[in-house]
């Protein structure tokens, strides 16, 4: 860490479970134009709260909500998101962020992306993530091998209808330009996507950027690493400044992403930190 990152760092602890997080807010951040982007996860045992966040970080995702059909029809539950952490405590976290000028999202993963009614479930998305949660948009996890298809396009256009112009919508995507062909149709209804395949070298890294880049254009592509993913999927740590400060020639990318902010172990909080300021430092 260098003098000029502390210069005007206030620190705080915060007592979580047994633990004592220290927040860090440091004055560097993202040059203008680039996003970071980083996942909280509701279902990590114990881990940095979110007010632990790093400064750099503009945009964070709360994972997983999950789909589901109710009463009301097809929406989402929480019951994975707060299996960790309560409703509340993510709640005052996700407001603490946003009153720092973070955005914060939720994150949907399929239990099925199969048959939902895209204006129902548009509907009863909006209706939790932000007439409930006060949050700033959605991200959608859609991992499942089978290809999107024309409904899955559909509860794409439904969701940006439902949230309005300036709400975030986001996907992860890593499968390939084949498999999410689909995202060419939704371009202009989506914020971003974020690259995964977090154990790529370097250049397939790029490779798989480029893939993207054709179906939904460069500025809309970012480039997700990893410190604290599955055993073997870690991004390794000297890329990640090399991955923030490349640029597609003639234009530049959308941004950074990271996976994650909040695991539990020992080195957690300052393996984030270190990361968090790679990326900053050298996103261009």
């Amino acid at each position: 860490m260098t003098m000029r990152r502390f210069a005007r760092m206030a620190v705080a602890a915060i007592v979580f479970g047994a633990a004592a997080y220290a927040i860090y807010v440091w004055s560097e951040m993202p040059k203008p134009g680039q996003l970071f982007m980083g996942y909280w996860l509701g279902y990590a045992p114990g881990g940095a709260p979110l007010q632990a966040t790093p400064s750099s970080v503009g945009i964070v995702a709360l994972a997983f909500a999950i789909t589901s059909s109710g009463p009301e029809g097809d929406g989402i539950t929480l019951k994975f998101l707060t299996s960790q952490h309560a409703a509340d405590e993510i709640r005052a976290g996700a407001k603490a962020l946003q009153a720092r000028g973070v955005k914060v999202v939720m994150s949907i993963q399929g239990g099925s992306w199969v048959d939902l009614d895209p204006e129902v479930f548009a509907a009863n998305v909006k209706a939790v993530v932000v007439d409930q949660w006060g949050l700033d948009g959605v991200d959608l996890d859609n991992e499942a091998p089978s290809i999107p298809g024309e409904n899955f396009v559909q509860v794409v256009k439904a969701l940006r209808h439902a949230l309005g112009p300036d709400a975030l919508l986001t996907l992860p995507v890593y499968m390939g330009r084949k498999r999410d062909a689909y995202l060419s149709q939704v371009r202009d209804a989506i914020s971003f996507v974020s690259t995964m395949g977090y154990w790529s070298a370097f250049d397939v890294q790029i490779a798989r950027f480029n893939q993207y880049a054709a179906l939904v254009g460069p500025e809309k592509v970012a480039i997700g690493v990893a410190d604290h993913a599955n055993p073997g999927q870690n991004t390794k740590f000297p890329i990640v400044a090399q991955l923030a400060a490349w640029n597609p020639e003639g234009t530049h990318k959308a941004g950074m992403m990271l996976w994650n902010l909040n695991q539990s172990d020992a080195e957690a909080d300052t393996t984030t930190r270190e990361w968090s300021a790679a990326i900053a430092d050298n996103l261009r």
